[in-house]
């Protein structure tokens, strides 16, 4: 099989997000909110189409053991990760699902989480709203890359009442994959101080530069109460509006107080969503290696563009998924600068702030479009630049 990510599809106007909202409705060209502008994938296409010519939509019964077993050969299959079928549960997405139900289950109001910025916004968010706290261990910057702090992240662990540490493996937006001697590391301060690893690793699908992609199910012992996975294929087929995802829960303590909260607030599952992760799982392999070499070759055109046209802005190449980190320092320009600098080029970018302390400058940027709107982009980019006087 062969996906055409080239194919030119018009997001205007079908309660799009990222193109009506956040686009204003194609006046601007989104670069922001992460799903790609790609098609899923023929056969998840198919069947979908298959249950919609069906007809009927009455109350599903959930497909337990398709739904296991598609996510155990995938992690089989991808990440060299045995899993089993009674450490699988279904959530309604990540974070109004899974991350909002391991906070009911394993926090009270008042427990603190600790979190590692520049880091996915909505963490912060949904924990804060849920009335727990937030602790940041902050990464460090050094020689092009983000690196934690463990000195600070072993203070921050032994603060009373932190319940969890939450990491994004990999990490949005800094683009890092951790190694498995970091992974330890957090691991083993997690355990001496009782505090549970909540592992997101919805980007660990799209790796690059040839690295390694380790779950922290690598890390953790059988039967571990320290370390629990949530992940969906909402990134890597473009499914998000599906809510479809699941957490992997090793310990049978820890699996039993999810599933409870699942059961106290009678929540149900998404009759296509699910089918859509089995098929994707199960038959779209082709699709993650297409998918990868396409963003590889925008990545690449993107770096070596803003290089050679935007030099006084500074970007890695990243270790992980399709989003830039771009450093605007040099520009010169305040938060609300920036962000203005950039609408008036006609594109939308997320603003750096949001994602941790000291970001204003920073923006990220997604790559997972066509090259041709790409292009279009960096260009409008590149008049606005040169009309600055940058």
């Amino acid at each position: 099989m062969a996906h055409n990510f080239d194919e030119n599809i018009n997001r205007v106007g079908t309660d799009s997000d990222k193109w009506d909202n956040e686009g204003q409705s194609g006046s601007l060209i989104p670069l922001g909110i992460a799903d790609t502008d790609f098609r899923a994938p023929c056969e998840v296409l198919d069947a979908l189409r298959q249950k919609v010519d069906f007809g009927v939509f009455g109350y599903g019964y959930f497909p337990h053991d398709r739904f296991t077993d598609a996510i155990k050969g995938w992690y089989g299959r991808n990440h060299k990760v045995d899993v089993r079928a009674d450490e699988i549960s279904y959530a309604p997405g990540l974070m109004t699902g899974a991350l909002w139900m391991f906070l009911d289950a394993y926090t009270n109001p008042g427990d603190k989480v600790v979190i590692q910025p520049p880091v996915y916004a909505t963490f912060k968010k949904v924990i804060e709203n849920f009335n727990r706290d937030t602790i940041d261990n902050l990464l460090n910057y050094h020689n092009g890359s983000y690196h934690i702090d463990f000195e600070d992240l072993e203070a921050k662990l032994k603060l009373p009442d932190v319940k969890i540490l939450l990491v994004c493996n990999p990490a949005n937006p800094i683009g890092r994959v951790w190694t498995k001697e970091e992974m330890q590391k957090m691991y083993d301060l997690c355990r001496e101080n009782n505090v549970i690893i909540i592992s997101d690793e919805i980007h660990s699908d799209m790796i690059h530069k040839g690295l390694p992609f380790h779950s922290f199910l690598e890390i953790c012992e059988e039967e571990d109460k320290h370390i629990v996975v949530m992940n969906s294929p909402s990134k890597t087929f473009n499914l998000a509006s599906f809510f479809s995802a699941y957490v992997i829960v090793k310990n049978k303590k820890l699996k039993k107080s999810f599933d409870d909260i699942y059961i106290k607030y009678h929540f149900d599952y998404n009759y296509l969503g699910v089918e859509a992760l089995i098929t994707a799982y199960n038959e779209c392999d082709y699709y993650v290696g297409e998918l990868n070499d396409y963003l590889r070759s925008n990545l690449d055109f993107s770096i070596d563009y803003i290089n050679k046209h935007l030099p006084k802005l500074k970007v890695q190449y990243p270790d992980c998924s399709y989003l830039l980190w771009i450093d605007c320092g040099e520009l010169g320009l305040n938060n609300t600068e920036l962000a203005e600098f950039f609408i008036e080029a006609g594109v939308r970018v997320n603003d750096g702030s949001a994602y941790g302390k000291d970001c204003g400058s920073l923006v990220r940027v997604n790559i997972a479009c066509t090259r041709y709107l790409l292009e279009r982009a960096l260009k409008r980019i590149r008049v606005n630049y040169v009309k600055g006087g940058f």
